[in-house]
């Protein structure tokens, strides 16, 4: 059974705002808030692991390495 549409009549809206999520319910707005802090403890979180992460260097095929040479010996 389908219930009959009605049109809405401007006398029965009292507000209408607008921009972002401006209609919505509370918990439309509670989402939309956790949400962005959600993502925005991520961004942190990842930024910290970045900063404080450390990984060992490995060099594949490097070149040898020559001892350093003594100035002494040089002008001998």
């Amino acid at each position: 059974m389908k219930t009959p549409t009605r049109r809405v009549e401007p006398a029965h809206v009292r507000v209408v705002r607008v921009g972002h999520g401006a209609n919505c319910s509370s918990i439309g707005s509670v989402v939309d808030t956790l949400f962005l802090a959600g993502l925005a403890g991520g961004a942190v979180y990842a930024a910290l692991m970045a900063a404080f992460a450390e990984e060992p260097i490995h060099v594949v095929n490097a070149p040898p390495v020559e001892a350093p040479k003594d100035p002494d010996e040089e002008r001998a």
